[in-house]
């Protein structure tokens, strides 16, 4: 019988895999009509896994659902183009969506947090999309990363094998601590400042909330988000 911790444990594990796969894909795949009619079929903006805990996530949770409650088909061209504009180009990028980009002053993708992020994800078994060819430190694929570690972590508890738990909270705390909190901050607030539909300004709200959320539930504690 499971002790009241771990049901615990696998609780808040639950709610934050569902939360980052779920930013993960809406920051890293091309937006679908068939995904915002879900969205706006399943509310789940009114019943996000993590609840509604600063104003960040209030925010662009309201955001999201004020959109969706008027989203129609006819209106997607817009979110397409905007996704297209903010991380895909040709033009210049007004929000690039890679780690490396925000932590040289060259701005350059393939940089050396490229690297760290794609040994990170084969040492956990994470396979990473290869049909856009995306550099590794993309902030979808980083949100992807988290709820994977949620996963091998409730994999451990499920298998009684608490090693596996212990080593992915720890892979969850460091992985903050030396990345996302490293320019997470800023790239969503290029977001919010550059988007021109409420889906993704809705989503960059949502997305720093969401990471403020998880460093204090978790109580991740990094000088790179107390500075920003």
């Amino acid at each position: 019988m499971e002790n009241t911790d771990t049901v615990a444990l696998s609780e808040r594990l639950i709610a934050t895999y569902l939360a980052y796969g779920f930013l993960g894909k809406a920051f890293f795949e091309k937006p679908t009509i068939e995904l915002l009619e879900q969205l706006k079929q399943d509310d789940l903006f009114a019943d996000w896994p993590l609840g509604s805990t600063n104003d960040k996530m209030h925010n662009g949770l309201e955001t999201l659902q004020a959109f969706l409650q008027d989203w129609q088909a006819d209106d997607f061209g817009d979110v397409r183009r905007d996704f297209a504009r903010l991380f895909i180009g040709p033009n210049r990028l007004p929000a690039p969506p890679w780690e490396s980009v925000y932590c040289n002053e060259e701005r350059l993708i393939f940089d050396k947090e490229t690297l760290q992020v794609r040994l990170l994800y084969r040492q956990f078994g994470m396979a990473v999309p290869t049909e856009r060819n995306e550099p590794d430190d993309h902030f979808g694929l980083e949100m992807m990363f988290i709820a994977h570690l949620c996963q091998v972590a409730l994999e451990g508890i499920r298998s009684e094998q608490p090693y596996y738990t212990d080593l992915s909270l720890a892979a969850i705390d460091s992985f903050f601590k030396d990345h996302v909190c490293t320019w997470a901050h800023d790239f969503l607030a290029d977001v919010a400042e550059a988007a021109n539909t409420p889906y993704y300004r809705g989503l960059s709200l949502l997305a720093s909330g969401t990471i403020a959320h998880t460093m204090e539930t978790w109580q991740i504690e990094s000088n790179a988000l107390a500075s920003s």
